[in-house]
């Protein structure tokens, strides 16, 4: 057995013992009765390796306690079932999709070990089958997605925001005022779905065309979702056409058109992708970035708009020494 292995057999031993009695367990009996720790080669190493294996367990989010007597000297150790034990869970698919989105979300910051553990805790928790229906892809937040927090913020408090947001029709940038209802995430982008009080309908904005800061206002709404408004039922930006294509890609590489693949086929030195992206000059610009990468098969008149991108970045820097 290696010996990390024995390790992780060890901390759910030590678990196991402090969470089966109501008082405390004396660092004696810990040594004595869970395997691995009486094998230590004296007092000073078992006390080094039960302070580890405490530090491990607390910050997995287990609550050891240590238990003191009235002149303050430690008694013992013990897990409180109360503090730890989760109570029966009932969560739906929609609640169950939204904690593994949530923890998708959050993979690559600072609480992705947090947020993992606690995704893990639930699943234990849970009896039903915790795969979320129809949670397909990875989420991701990037630079271009920093008015999320704000956006959350005001739908939290039922707030109405501003913000200046460019379309892919427009030149400029145009002042929004918006009672945000909800945000969703769609072929690894996010979307803010919200009345625009300007134009009074229900519009859907790509978070990463919004420009500069949100503004939260301190008044409320004036028009908040209904009870029975479902997110999930809104329909993409209707200002951003999409665009599908057919790329082969070379082997672990292409990563951001890996991201837009509806369907994946392994090929010979790579994989055929069937690409979905909103926005057809968006697709363009990926393919280009690729390089050598990718290659477009279909359709013709992207395949034609990518050459005429390639020939005219070539063009451009054509006075470049090489």
């Amino acid at each position: 057995m290696s010996e990390r292995v024995d390790r992780t057999e060890r901390l759910l031993n030590l678990v196991m013992c402090l969470m089966a009695t109501h008082g405390a367990v004396s660092r004696s009996d810990i040594q004595r009765q869970i395997p691995g720790y009486g094998d230590s080669a004296s007092a000073t190493a078992f006390e080094r390796m039960f302070e580890r294996d405490k530090d491990e367990l607390r910050s997995m989010g287990i609550p050891i306690e240590t238990v003191t007597d009235v002149s303050g000297d430690v008694q013992g150790y013990r897990i409180p079932r109360e503090s730890y034990v989760l109570e029966d869970l009932d969560l739906t698919v929609a609640e169950r999709s939204a904690i593994a989105v949530a923890a998708q979300v959050w993979a690559t910051a600072a609480i992705g070990p947090v947020a993992g553990t606690a995704v893990r805790k639930l699943e234990a928790a849970d009896s039903d089958d915790w795969a979320p229906a129809q949670l397909t892809g990875s989420v991701q937040v990037t630079s271009a997605d920093a008015a999320l927090l704000p956006l959350m913020s005001a739908i939290r408090g039922d707030h109405t925001v501003t913000f200046a947001y460019r379309a892919p029709t427009d030149p400029e940038s145009r002042q929004r005022e918006v009672s945000p209802w909800g945000l969703r995430a769609s072929s690894g982008r996010w979307f803010l779905v919200g009345f625009d009080e300007q134009r009074e309908a229900l519009r859907t904005y790509r978070v990463s065309r919004i420009v500069g800061p949100v503004t939260v206002a301190a008044k409320s709404r004036p028009h908040p979702p209904a009870d029975d408004f479902d997110i999930s039922a809104t329909e993409r930006p209707d200002d951003e056409p999409g665009a599908r294509a057919t790329v082969q890609v070379a082997t672990g590489r292409a990563a951001s058109l890996r991201r837009l693949a509806a369907t994946t086929t392994a090929v010979t030195d790579g994989d055929r992708l069937d690409v979905v992206a909103y926005s057809r000059d968006g697709l363009v610009s990926l393919l280009c970035a690729a390089g050598a990468d990718a290659q477009v098969l279909v359709p013709a008149d992207i395949v034609a708009d990518v050459l005429a991108s390639l020939h005219a970045i070539r063009d451009a820097h054509s006075d470049v020494a090489p």
